[in-house]
């Protein structure tokens, strides 16, 4: 069923396309008839009432004939997966009219590389195909001219060892730029808080909040950070904890990674419509707690009424986990109050706000093809050079080889996280609210002993694990240090 128009293929092969004739100059009409014409010229088309068209799509005699119109560009987008899949990509781009071609991308360890180039129309054509044949949430029509997004079938990812995959687009200036977010399948493993990168120190107090019978769980970062799979891996670890006797139960948009022993839910709404989508999230955060729920996963705080849907959670025996987008662990406080308008009371208590962490994705050398300083000091100019000695101990640093190796794709082999995991406790709360921001800071990298990803960075670097230059556009190398306010109220560095 494709709005107004319904495809039939017969046993003989003959293609029989019924079109509304009341909507034969709808946009999506056009664009449908136009790609069954270009991939099936010898079609008949057939112009019916509207209810005949309806009848027709109920009884299904024929679907959308894969034969007709799809399965060629469907095994052309599998085929990308494939390829994403082998090369551990998040994504998969198309920049469909960019210099009057379809450029087809891979996101790999962060990186965007070109692996094809396809004629502008064949872009175009699967890109309409994983609209109208390939998803299962998603509208019915595909149109170019504005933003759409969906999620593809199972079906076509299952084989490839994928969990999903999530589809975007957006009208560009050159054309249609397309994202496919890539999911693997690690539900049965997920990694470890180890794995991930955490630090002995970060997980000791991760493991704690997790213990927690209730409050809220933040996870900071931007795009591509790895929040989701870090929720999935304090999943993992709250269901083995807890022996799988407790209840957890996610709401995701739409679910990126099977949770093994979790009640995943999607919301769904109108992605068209922000209050539609607003509205949806707050309305399945209330409607969750009716379903005895022992923790909660929220995909993500999108305005003030989810969050107080999130802090009513939190505060009325659920531990919730979550992500927001902030810069640094102290900045998701920030947010919640300057963006979200909450007053800073509601989340400035240590029994709520249980855990705040902000994470960002740092990629690893090969460790088979990295240079030492010896072999690239004489290839760099002054200034790097200067910056390397200033920051650096050029005993312990490596580059990367970007020439790469059969081991790595251009030097690098995965990403690990750089994080800040701060506990809050009242006094932490105390200061906070009562002689600011700075003091917290202080207070919590000293009577606390938290790590900030700086910190953290540098456990990379003197381990000869990560680039310095990489590095540094992560998480600067020159960064000013913290600025704290002591007992009396001064300011030191």
């Amino acid at each position: 069923m494709l709005g107004y128009v319904y495809i039939e293929a017969l046993p003989d092969e003959q293609v029989t396309v019924f079109y509304s004739q009341d909507h034969l100059h709808e946009p999506d009409t056009q664009n449908t008839l136009s790609q069954v014409l270009k991939s099936t010229p010898n079609a008949c088309f057939t112009s019916v009432p509207l209810e005949e068209l309806r009848n027709l799509q109920k009884k299904g005699v024929g679907n959308l004939s894969e034969k007709a119109m799809s399965s060629e560009q469907q095994a052309k987008v599998v085929a990308f997966f494939k390829m994403a899949k082998q090369k551990k990509a998040s994504d998969i781009h198309f920049l469909i009219g960019m210099n009057d071609v379809c450029i087809v991308q891979l996101r790999i360890h962060g990186e965007l590389q070109t692996i094809a180039q396809l004629e502008k129309q064949e872009g175009l054509t699967l890109a309409s195909t994983i609209i109208m044949s390939m998803c299962d949430v998603t509208e019915k029509s595909f149109n170019p001219n504005r933003p759409q997004d969906g999620r593809v079938r199972k079906e076509f990812l299952n084989e490839l060892g994928l969990f999903g995959a999530r589809y975007a687009h957006t009208p560009a200036e050159f054309g249609l730029y397309v994202v496919m977010r890539v999911l693997p399948d690690d539900g049965s493993q997920p990694p470890t808080l180890e794995e991930l990168g955490f630090l002995p120190q970060q997980r000791l107090l991760i493991e704690r909040m997790l213990a927690r019978p209730e409050g809220i769980i933040i996870i900071s970062g931007p795009t591509g950070s790895g929040k989701s799979t870090s929720l999935r891996s304090f999943s993992d670890y709250y269901l083995t904890l807890t022996n799988y006797q407790k209840r957890l139960y996610t709401l995701e948009d739409p679910p990126e990674g099977l949770i093994y022993g979790a009640v995943q839910s999607p919301v769904i709404a109108d992605k068209s419509d922000p209050d539609a989508v607003s509205l949806a999230w707050t309305r399945s955060i209330s409607a969750s707690l009716r379903l005895d729920p022992d923790a909660m996963i929220i995909g993500e705080i999108r305005d003030s009424h989810s969050l107080r849907s999130a802090l009513t959670a939190a505060k009325s025996g659920h531990l919730v986990q979550t992500t927001l987008h902030a810069n640094d662990a102290l900045g998701i406080i920030d947010r919640l109050t300057d963006t979200l308008d909450v007053p800073l009371n509601h989340v400035a208590d240590a029994d709520v706000l249980i855990g705040l962490i902000a994470q960002r994705l740092i990629q690893l050398l090969c460790p088979f093809c990295k240079q030492d300083w010896t072999k690239v000091c004489g290839q760099l100019t002054p200034e790097q050079s200067q910056f390397i000695l200033r920051h650096c101990d050029p005993d312990k640093v490596f580059f990367r080889n970007r020439e790469g190796c059969s081991h790595c794709v251009t030097g690098i082999t995965g990403r690990k996280i750089i994080a800040e995991v701060l506990s809050p406790d009242a006094e932490f709360m105390t200061r906070y609210r009562q002689v600011g921001k700075a003091a917290a800071k202080h207070y919590w990298l000293t009577s606390l002993q938290g790590i900030t990803k700086r910190q953290h960075a540098e456990y990379y670097l003197n381990a000869g694990l990560v680039d310095p230059f990489d590095l540094d556009n992560q998480s600067p190398l020159d960064e000013k240090g913290w600025q704290f306010l002591d007992e009396e109220g001064s300011c030191n560095a």
